[in-house]
């Protein structure tokens, strides 16, 4: 690790003293006194890394950055900084920048476990899954019976879509470590579960020496769900689900009518004329917005669209949200009136500024490509917003049979958003907003989404992929029908279903529960929204 390199006694005292504040939980406080010493010892190696680590344990990894910047300029060849350096431009998004830093790291780190492992953690998350494996391989040939290590190369080779390799890494997860649920989950989904081989036994067993742990107990009825479905034991399934679904709810503090207040008055504000009245500001091309709700076949749309020679998949990008909140923040601080409304706010954006930060964040992701997917599902929100602030940005919208939508969100075991997901009311009164704020922007901007339907690609995929081509203004390119042969990484829930063959038995899935799923079917009957029945 580093030394002290202070040797102004005054700053060292300081540090002690901001050091103990830190560990008292007054870190804010800290580095709001460390910042005086800074403008005095700009270059102080200690200061630095004072502020460098408590920035870091404030979750603040854009100055961290800047931070690190120096620090790794002064010890170029220090590898606990370097990776220190690409923890914080990875939770800063800049993913090209990450991997200059580790590939610099690797050439000069001896081999250390617990350094590699952490270099191929920050590659997987920049999606550099390949590097990622080389890091989790040379890792495992040093501790070969390391629980982490294995869990890690088994979640990178189901990304890269290698199922054998994956599934003997987590079953030898699973033997090192027997009560890690999250291992079972991730084997449950690795194939389609027989009656000759499942893991039912195993999981059945492991829930009955759960006692009090809501997070474990979710997991592992989501993947018995998953086993009885593959099965056909339809009420066995959903019974589990049901089970799993309340102990994942049991987790959360979310207030749904919040939720449901924000859909509603994005409408109201964002009228036809409001949005028609803006002036075209940054008119960039390149972004292809893929959006819905969750589980819909995006992904599939996405793999599609990005076998293209000329498009790159980023993924699920959360920077249009996180531009919107500095953009949102610029107007509250002007305008103090607003800043308890964010909405209000948002109609007040500079956005030629929006569409620009946001394609000056994502560089750093997509690199010399010109043609990018983001596919956040939750962009729907900003369908207005992202055509004022991008108006060349395509926008389409994948949708399948609402019943169909529901249950398979409703069967989905998600690692952080969607909280309504987890109650059948709730998940209903959430599609409904959603679908009556789609319909509010096709009349407020229209011609400007192209509607995909899943069962569509399913009945016609090169039919539904050259309209989509076309639609973002490409030429045709046939690697589009040629997509599970992408070498490219997906992560999403959907990993292992999008490299195989598309299929249709996932349609109308629903009916196996139309007694179960009657909540959901009573609200959307309400809302006036029809579904197959």
């Amino acid at each position: 690790m580093t030394t002290d390199h202070t040797s102004n006694p005054e700053l060292t005292t300081f540090l002690g003293h901001a050091q103990t504040l830190v560990q008292s939980g007054r870190g804010r406080e800290a580095y709001g006194r460390a910042m005086p010493w800074l403008n005095h010892h700009p270059d102080d190696f200690s200061l630095l890394l004072f502020m460098a680590r408590t920035a870091i344990s404030l979750r603040q990894y854009t100055t961290a950055v800047d931070h690190l910047s120096h620090l790794c300029e002064q010890e170029p060849d220090n590898v606990d900084l370097l990776i220190e350096y690409a923890m914080s431009l990875t939770y800063s998004g800049r993913c090209l920048d990450v991997e200059i830093i580790l590939d610099r790291a690797m050439e000069i780190m001896d081999d250390d476990e617990k350094t590699l492992e952490a270099a191929g953690a920050y590659y997987s998350l920049c999606n550099f899954h390949e590097k990622a494996r080389n890091c989790f391989e040379k890792a495992l040939k040093l501790n070969p019976d390391s629980p982490s290590l294995n869990y890690n190369i088994g979640v990178c080779l189901r990304y890269l879509g290698d199922i054998d390799g994956a599934e003997r890494s987590f079953q030898k997860a699973r033997e090192l470590n027997p009560a890690n649920a999250e291992v079972v989950y991730l084997l449950s989904g690795l194939r389609r579960q027989t009656q000759q081989s499942n893991h039912l036994e195993d999981i059945t067993s492991m829930l009955e020496t759960i006692r009090g742990n809501a997070t474990s107990e979710a997991t592992l009825c989501y993947a018995l769900a998953k086993e009885y479905e593959d099965l056909g034991e339809w009420e066995k399934s959903f019974e589990a689900l049901n089970r799993g679904a309340a102990a994942r709810r049991s987790t959360l503090k979310y207030n749904g009518q919040q939720d449901l207040d924000v859909l509603k008055r994005t409408a109201a504000l964002q009228t036809k004329d409001y949005l028609a009245s803006l002036a075209r500001s940054c008119d960039a091309k390149g972004p292809i917005f893929i959006l819905g709700m969750p589980r819909t076949g995006s992904t599939l749309v996405d793999t599609i669209i990005s076998s293209h020679q000329d498009v790159f998949s980023a993924g699920e990008l959360i920077d249009f949200p996180n531009q919107l909140k500095i953009q949102m923040g610029r107007v509250s601080a002007e305008n103090p009136a607003l800043a308890r409304d964010k909405l209000a706010s948002s109609l007040k954006l500079n956005f030629r500024e929006l569409g620009q930060g946001y394609l000056k964040s994502v560089k750093a992701r997509i690199g010399p490509h010109n043609y990018f997917t983001d596919k956040l599902p939750l962009n729907f929100q900003y369908c207005g917003l992202i055509k004022r602030a991008l108006p060349e940005a395509r926008i389409i919208h994948v949708h399948r049979d609402p019943m169909d939508s529901c249950y398979s969100i409703y069967k989905a075991l998600f690692r952080s958003p969607y909280p309504h997901s987890y109650n059948l009311k709730e998940l209903a009164e959430y599609y409904v907003g959603y679908y009556r704020l789609m319909q509010h922007w096709r009349d407020a901007i229209p011609g400007q989404i192209l509607d995909v339907k899943y069962e569509d690609v399913v009945a016609d995929h090169e039919g539904q992929s050259r309209q989509m081509i076309d639609f973002c203004g490409l030429d045709w390119d046939p690697k589009c029908l040629d997509y599970r042969s992408t070498k490219a990484a997906i992560t999403t829930l959907s990993s292992t279903q999008v490299r195989s063959k598309i299929y249709s038995s996932s349609i109308g899935k629903w009916k196996h529960f139309t007694d179960q799923m009657a909540p959901a079917r009573k609200i959307l009957d309400d809302a006036g929204i029809p579904y197959t029945t």
